[in-house]
């Protein structure tokens, strides 16, 4: 078995998340599908270093491609952007060692949530931007974010139900960043707001529960300070919606 490693860019609109199912269309079902009929194998084994959601996006999902065929890293890219979807598209590709891993060799992870508040967003945009199209307070907002750094118990800003280990995860960095587009673009997606958070992993929906919550802050509808309360709560009632 050849081992590669490969950055991974994709459209998540039409897609039930990164992970393979029994059922419907993966982003990880349509590379799997793609490395069988490339090597015309059936021991193909893929795994990523992380899971999204139903609709989300990636800018640069990592994998591990364990496959029995010999072929340089510049030609995996070609062949298999050749045949995969065009919402899927292969960044990069090196050899990879036997013992790398893409989630225990990952440095960190970052998410970006995107939203505007503008009144009226630009068809083009709509299944990567959400529209928030009223008053925020961004300064509060920003403040509120930087409550999430550190270790903390996310048990309460997970979907309710989902199974795992532990519940712990630790923030390297949260912030809100207000970014502004030019030219062609503008006509597009004017001012827009990032909410990037970088971490040693995430639960299912962590990172939109947390928008939920600050948005709140934004509307004045709790503090900066309601969001350590809601932390160490551990009742997802508490806090915002996802």
């Amino acid at each position: 078995m050849n081992i590669y490693k490969i950055i991974v860019q994709y459209k998540g609109t039409k897609y039930l998340g990164f992970q393979i199912q029994a059922q419907g269309q993966t982003i990880q079902g349509e590379i799997n599908a793609v490395l069988k009929m490339l090597t015309k194998s059936e021991k193909v084994k893929t795994i990523g270093s992380g899971r999204t959601d139903a609709g989300v996006h990636a800018l640069a999902q990592v994998m591990k491609l364990e496959i029995p065929l010999d072929i340089p890293a510049t030609s995996l890219v070609r062949a298999m952007n050749a045949n995969l979807p065009e919402d899927i598209r292969i960044i990069e590709a090196e050899v990879a060692a036997p013992d790398f891993h893409p989630i225990y060799s990952a440095k960190s992870k970052e998410y970006n949530y995107v939203f505007t508040t503008e009144k009226v967003i630009s068809p083009f945009v709509n299944e990567l931007v959400t529209q928030f199209p009223f008053e925020l307070d961004i300064e509060l907002m920003q403040k509120g974010c930087k409550l999430f750094c550190g270790e903390h118990d996310f048990i309460n800003y997970q979907c309710v139900g989902t199974k795992v280990e532990n519940t712990l995860r630790k923030i390297y960095s949260c912030e809100l960043i207000l970014c502004s587009s030019t030219g062609h673009w503008a006509h597009l997606l004017g001012n827009y707001f990032v909410l990037k958070v970088e971490g040693n992993g995430f639960l299912k929906q962590m990172v939109r529960t947390i928008v939920g919550t600050i948005v709140e802050v934004g509307r004045g509808r709790r503090s900066p300070e309601n969001l350590k309360e809601v932390l160490s709560s551990k009742d997802r009632g508490m806090a915002g919606r996802t």
